[in-house]
């Protein structure tokens, strides 16, 4: 199979057919490329739904020394924060 390099302003484009990115998806948006040893691969981005990687963050974190009261959010309130809320 064949595809062609376009030019796209100072970047070149490669012109996919049709029958190939439905066949792999690749139209739901995204895609990921990776350089591999004869070439590029093209895929579909893999979506990584919330919340699924925060044990693997949070490992990440405390092994790194990070700590919660290193959060650069911390002692920032305002008056929203005062009213609005209520605390239990």
């Amino acid at each position: 199979m064949h595809a062609k390099l376009i030019p796209i302003g100072n970047s070149m484009g490669v012109r996919i057919p049709k029958n190939l990115i439905k066949q792999f998806d690749l139209d739901k948006g995204a895609i990921e490329l990776s350089i591999e040893k004869d070439g590029i691969m093209i895929k579909p981005e893999r979506s990584v739904p919330p919340r699924e990687q925060w044990n693997m963050l949070f490992a990440k974190a405390i092994a790194s020394g990070e700590k919660p009261e290193n959060d650069v959010f911390g002692g920032l309130q305002n008056e929203a924060d005062k009213s609005e809320w209520e605390w239990q």
